[in-house]
């Protein structure tokens, strides 16, 4: 990659677990899948040009709400989710499934809407 392209408006880092990670996340245990996916996920969103990205993306607000402030990432297909089908861990920490929220409207966020049948037409 050259330098210029991360200044660019439409870079986006690649998630890239570690092999273990990976080797975790085809494991026969989905309490195992769900943990591994869940730590390298967080790691890659806590990244300052992953947060800044996402950020500029949504205009440095709340797609709810609009609200400015306790800004957080949340993943559209939620993580648990994309633990139990392998299909997903391709796009579970894309640009595309990745939006900011503020603390009160991820806090309101139902379970349901994080769950691949309902966000099928989206992906």
């Amino acid at each position: 990659m050259k330098q210029t392209d991360y200044f660019s408006s439409d870079y986006f880092p690649l998630w890239n677990p570690q092999r273990l990670t990976w080797q975790r996340m085809n494991s026969l245990d989905p309490k195992v899948r769900v943990k591994a996916l869940r730590n390298s996920s967080t790691g890659f969103i806590h990244r300052k040009d992953v947060r800044e990205a996402i950020l500029k993306k949504c205009n440095y607000q709340c797609v709810r709400c609009q609200s400015k402030e306790n800004l957080e990432i949340d993943h559209i297909i939620a993580v648990a989710i994309a633990a139990h089908h392998t299909f997903l861990l391709k796009v579970v920490n894309t640009k595309d499934n990745l939006q900011i929220l503020c603390k009160v409207c991820n806090g309101a966020k139902s379970p349901e809407e994080g769950k691949w049948d309902v966000l099928q037409n989206r992906v």
